[in-house]
């Protein structure tokens, strides 16, 4: 009933952890390729002339014999020096790929989980033509076309210059691949990143659209966490009138019972040699009040009738003591009760 409704609802932190925990989380792969190219670009930026260098060295070394007569040693040597010369780029690249993968989706790792539906053929074919699939075919054609338009007004800016470095020295020539290796991986990871916030920004849509909730799952999800309404109010009920037994429970222990007469009745407690104040042991109103007298009179607790004392003590909770402000009034009737049992 509830996949029936229309989704308004925005998810909720459990939803949330929900679809986290299941691996629904927005992502753009477009963005983590973004990031490996600039982390390739700054490790060129900041260390292409050294990269030059030792490329070079490894080239002379090769090439001289410097690594051996023997050519499986000389190439596996070769091979191992151009693997460590190229090592920084690799480093790059997965430094900052992992960084956006953080960024995008926290740590979080997903248990494998095999599903028979996946080697469904007709759910397979579904998924050719469902909207992450035309999404992901528009940016590869966007990536596609904007990559090779790039590169047309990059070698059509440049094309001029192309004859003049066969007159120039091998350094020269070098250092104008460079340039213009470096002016076109400028120029596509610009617009490369532009597509992977686009894209991230439509991920991140498609996955709060995806996790939306209906009015009847926010209520069931509510009931799940923190319990049915009616059995909560069941329960404080029950909560309610077993405190309100233990009250009554104290009663017969009270030393007087103060009342409003009829509507309020609070009892006090007071050991002279173990209590610093008179403690409010019960209190009730209505129908509790009227208990309270009645276990009072059972018990032969004094009732002593002072309307505004009483709904002054009405204010505060069982347990605690009468405050210093109403000493007086309290000590007064304290004493005329210890007077009509004769302990003074």
């Amino acid at each position: 009933m509830a996949e029936q409704q229309e989704r308004t609802e925005q998810a909720t932190p459990r939803r949330r952890q929900k679809a986290r925990e299941k691996g629904q989380v927005p992502r753009s792969k477009e963005l983590t390729t973004a990031a490996g190219m600039a982390g390739l670009l700054l490790v060129i930026h900041y260390g292409g002339a050294n990269f030059m260098f030792n490329m070079k060295e490894v080239t002379v070394k090769f090439l001289s014999f410097q690594y051996g007569q023997d050519p499986f040693r000389a190439i596996n040597l070769a091979m191992l020096k151009t693997f460590m010369v190229l090592l920084p780029f690799f480093l790059g690249i997965m430094v900052l790929a992992v960084a956006s993968e953080v960024m995008q989706v926290g740590f979080m790792l997903k248990p494998f989980e095999p599903k028979v539906s996946r080697l469904n053929p007709m759910a397979g074919l579904g998924k050719l033509f469902s909207t992450d699939v035309v999404v992901e075919f528009i940016k590869s054609l966007l990536k596609f076309l904007g990559g090779g338009l790039i590169f047309y007004f990059i070698i059509k800016r440049d094309i001029y210059k192309w004859p003049l470095l066969m007159a120039k020295e091998l350094s020269q020539i070098i250092s104008a691949a460079y340039g213009f290796i470096m002016n076109a991986m400028v120029w596509g990871f610009v617009y490369l990143f532009i597509i992977a916030i686009i894209s991230y920004a439509f991920a991140r849509w498609q996955f709060e659209k995806s996790i939306k909730m209906s009015k009847e799952e926010v209520k069931e999800e509510y009931k799940e966490t923190e319990g049915d309404p009616k059995i909560k109010s069941r329960i404080r009920s029950i909560q309610r009138e077993q405190a309100r037994r233990r009250m009554m429970a104290e009663v017969p222990k009270a030393t007087v019972v103060i009342t409003n007469p009829t509507h309020l009745a609070i009892a006090l407690l007071y050991k002279g040699d173990s209590m610093s104040a008179p403690r409010i042991t019960a209190k009730g109103s209505g129908f509790v009040a009227e208990k309270i007298r009645e276990i009072a009179r059972e018990n032969r607790i004094p009732l002593y009738e002072d309307k505004p004392l009483a709904r002054t003590l009405f204010k505060f909770d069982v347990g605690e003591f009468v405050p210093q402000d109403l000493y007086k009034a309290v000590a007064r009737i304290l004493a005329y009760i210890y007077q009509l049992r004769g302990k003074i």
